[in-house]
C-alpha cells in the first residue's frame, strides 16, 4: 500500500466505505458500549482490511513519549537472541525505558500483527528482526513514521537503520575453512527458504565453492526450521535415506544455526555416526552450549552483545533527536575453531 493511499484511510474514509457516519466509526473503534455489536464488528473488519489502526496511546500524547521500545524477533526461544535482548535491556533500564517483546515465529502475518500492536501501544520505536527483507511489513513501519532499527537482515529500503551480522561472510568463511581441510562435498543445512538470511547464507556458500572451482550440487542444499528438533529430524532422514542427497558421499555439514548443529549431534547419539570422524560439522552463532558439546562445536561467532548495544543506542538517539542520520552497521563474524572438523586427504 502506497503512502498516498495510507493517508486516505482515516475515520471519514472508513465511514464512507461502511456507509455510516464518522461518529459511528469513532464509537466502534473505541469500543463504545453505545455502538451495536454488529456495527462494531463490521466496522472493525473494514478497518482491518484497510490496514487502519488507531494509535490508542498517542491520541492524547502527541508530543510526549511512552518510554517504551518494541522488540520483534523471529524466534524468542533461540538462544541467539538472549545476549542481544540482555544488552538492549541493560541500556533501557538505565534510562527508565521499558521493552515489549513479541515473537513473529518466522511468519509474516504474525509479524504484521505484532507491528500493528506496537503502533497501537504507541511505542517510541522498535528493534525488529524482519522475516523478509522485501516484506510489505517494512513498508508499514516506514509509512507510519515509526522509528526502527533492523537486525539480522538488511531490508531492501534506503531510509532505514540496521545493525547486521554479515551472513554471507559467515557461510563463506565456514565453507572455505572446510575446503582447506580437504572437504569438497559439503551439505548446507539452511534455514527456512523464505528467510532473507537463508538466501544470503546460501550466497556465501556458493561463492566459496566457486572460488575453489567446486561445482555446487543443489541436492546438498536443504532448508528447514531453525531448531534442535528439526536439525535432528532432517539429518536422520538424510542419513537413513541417502537418495535424498542423490547418494552423494558428503563429508561435512554447515548449518545456519547452532541449534541445527546440535540436532545433528543428537542424531549421532542415536544412529552411531561419529563427529568429526564420519562428518565434520560447523555451526553459526556461537551460543553458550556449543563449547560444552562432545566434541566442542566449531562455529561462527556472531557479536550478539554488540548488535544489542548498537541497535538500542541508535534507536534512542533518534527518538531523542540527537542523531537523525540513518545508521547502517555491518558486523563481521569470526570462526571459532574447536573439535568438530576433521582434516582429510
Amino acid at each position: 500500500m502506497s503512502s498516498k493511499k495510507s493517508k486516505k484511510v482515516n475515520i471519514k474514509y472508513i465511514a464512507k466505505v461502511a456507509g455510516v457516519s464518522p461518529s459511528t466509526v469513532s464509537r466502534a473503534l473505541r469500543d463504545d458500549p453505545n455502538a451495536s455489536k454488529k456495527t462494531k464488528e463490521r466496522i472493525l473488519k473494514i478497518a482491518k482490511k484497510l490496514n487502519y489502526y488507531p494509535n490508542l496511546l498517542a491520541k492524547g500524547l502527541r508530543n510526549k513519549r511512552t518510554k517504551t521500545i518494541g522488540i520483534i524477533l523471529n524466534d524468542l526461544k533461540n538462544p541467539l537472541y538472549y545476549d542481544t535482548i540482555k544488552a538492549i535491556g541493560d541500556i533501557l533500564n538505565d534510562i527508565d525505558y521499558t521493552m515489549v517483546l513479541c515473537d513473529s515465529n518466522y511468519e509474516q502475518k504474525l509479524e504484521k500483527k505484532n507491528i500493528i500492536t506496537m503502533l497501537s501501544k504507541g511505542v517510541d520505536g522498535i528493534i525488529i528482526s524482519p522475516v523478509n527483507a522485501k516484506s510489505e511489513n517494512i513498508k508499514l513501519i516506514i509509512e507510519n513514521d515509526l522509528k526502527a532499527v533492523y537486525i539480522d537482515s538488511v531490508p531492501d529500503y534506503e531510509k532505514i537503520n540496521y545493525v547486521y551480522v554479515n551472513h554471507e561472510i559467515a557461510s563463506f568463511i565456514a565453507t572455505e575453512y572446510l575446503i582447506k581441510n580437504g572437504h569438497k562435498n559439503i551439505l548446507l543445512l539452511n534455514g527456512p527458504y523464505q528467510l532473507t538470511s537463508s538466501k544470503v547464507f546460501l550466497k556465501g556458500y556458493l561463492k566459496a565453492l566457486k572460488k575453489y572451482d567446486i561445482k555446487p550440487n543443489r541436492a546438498l542444499i536443504k532448508y528447514t526450521d531453525l531448531s534442535i528438533d528439526k536439525g535432528y529430524e532432517i539429518f536422520k532422514k538424510i542419513y537413513k535415506n541417502n537418495s535424498i542427497v542423490n547418494n552423494i558421499n558428503f563429508t561435512a555439514i554447515i548449518s545456519l544455526s547452532d541449534l541445527l548443529a546440535i540436532g545433528i549431534y543428537e542424531a549421532s547419539k542415536e544412529i552411531g555416526f561419529i563427529i568429526p570422524g564420519d562428518y565434520s560439522v560447523i555451526g553459526y552463532d556461537n551460543i553458550l552450549t556449543t563449547s560444552y558439546l562432545n566434541p566442542p562445536l566449531t562455529t561462527l561467532h556472531a557479536p550478539k552483545i554488540r548488535v544489542g548495544k548498537y541497535s538500542a543506542n541508535i534507536l534512542l538517539n533518534q527518538i531523542e533527536g540527537k542523531n537523525i542520520e540513518y545508521k547502517k552497521i555491518v558486523l563481521k563474524p569470526r570462526l571459532v575453531e574447536r573439535g568438530s572438523v576433521k582434516k582429510i586427504n
